[in-house]
């Protein structure tokens, strides 16, 4: 009987890893044939996605030399395209399938839509991927819980994500691991383009090493996003991060609402940054701007977006003075526990120079700290 290997995702865009794996699944488990599913409507709003018919195309130019299919379901059904709810259609259409998935989606997998529904459609095949739980441990413990059958397959990928990916992209980058097919449709389409004036912009109003910066912080934080299944929405995240920094260098107050105790201190930035955001760059979402507001105090009962703005700010990977290597080693591992170390750092140190702390960040310190509090 012939098997068909299922693999989905949102393709936004595809890369060599998504690839690699599907090959490695192909050859280890005999199947006839790959079927690739592009998401729809993702299930949360972290992907940012390009239009469907794009992701359609660049996934079948990323798998061509594995004679893949795009099956256009989700397209079909519109909406609630949850894998319990359309594995089973596929199981009509092809018959015998194994659905494959990477070792990020394992780790999460027993927050998806009726795991165990999943289980008893097929096999999951698994291909395991650095930085995440192993993958033997992890589906033996599934396994166990819902009943069904995992069958890890011998791969390894590379810690890469869409996400990344795309970010870069988005900031004028050539990211490395794409096909290059893929590319060459990206490249002559002008896709991920949109966000070129607003760079341009910025550049207008940040020295080389600030804007360098801004960058890190965008990369930071949307892999922290992807990594640890934030579900932060990904063009808020994106734009929180690019423009967190954008009145650090241009301090004047030209008549905006600012607290007055943060007039001359380190922290204004971050308030005339919220204002200038919504006046220099048309920004309007609350949540943002309140990412933006307080990216360098932090404040007590925080949202996410605005804990995923303060510690990508902190941890970005062009700072490399200790201890932040090690803080960013901890979130990379643990969002939260980085986060709560990052804010407890922060706090000794000004403690510790003895020159005043901003009230925001002793409210804070005491929430998160002091009191324990998520």
């Amino acid at each position: 009987m012939a098997l068909t290997l299922i693999f989905g995702g949102a393709f936004d865009p595809p890369h060599s890893e998504h690839v690699a794996m599907c090959k490695a699944a192909t050859q280890q488990l005999g199947s006839d044939r790959l079927v690739l599913v592009p998401t729809y409507l993702p299930p949360h709003k972290s992907a940012g996605t390009l239009p469907f018919e794009t992701r359609a195309r660049l996934a079948q130019a990323a798998f061509d030399g594995l004679n893949a299919v795009v099956d256009r379901i989700e397209e079909e059904r519109g909406g609630n395209n949850y894998s319990a709810l359309v594995l089973p259609l596929l199981k009509q259409k092809y018959g015998d399938i194994v659905y494959l998935i990477g070792g990020d989606s394992l780790q999460y997998f027993d927050e998806w839509y009726h795991p165990e529904d999943i289980l008893k459609v097929c096999p999951i095949a698994v291909g395991a991927r650095a930085g995440y739980d192993d993958v033997k441990a992890r589906a033996s413990y599934l396994q166990k819980r819902y009943g069904g059958k995992f069958l890890p397959i011998d791969f390894e990928g590379k810690d890469i994500a869409s996400s990344t990916l795309k970010a870069k992209l988005l900031l004028g980058e050539e990211p490395e691991c794409l096909p290059k097919p893929v590319l060459d449709i990206i490249e002559r389409e002008g896709l991920f383009e949109q966000y070129f004036p607003t760079l341009e912009k910025l550049k207008g109003y940040q020295s080389e090493d600030l804007f360098a910066h801004s960058k890190a912080v965008v990369t930071r934080a949307v892999d922290f996003n992807s990594k640890h299944n934030l579900k932060q929405p990904f063009e808020k995240v994106f734009l929180a991060a690019l423009l967190h920094d954008n009145a650090k260098q241009r301090p004047s107050l030209d008549g905006l609402d600012v607290p007055k105790d943060a007039v001359g201190t380190p922290v204004l930035h971050q308030f005339l940054g919220a204002e200038k955001a919504r006046r220099d760059f048309g920004i309007e979402d609350r949540e943002i701007l309140d990412a933006i507001r307080y990216h360098t105090t932090a404040k007590a009962n925080m949202s996410g977006l605005e804990k995923l703005i303060y510690t990508a700010d902190s941890l970005s990977d062009d700072r490399m003075y200790a201890p932040i290597p090690e803080l960013r080693r901890i979130a990379i591992e643990d969002f939260d526990k980085g986060f709560r170390a990052t804010l407890k750092f922060t706090y000794d140190k000004l403690l510790s120079r003895g020159k005043g702390i901003y009230p925001l960040t002793v409210d804070a310190y005491r929430y998160y700290i002091e009191e324990g509090k998520s």
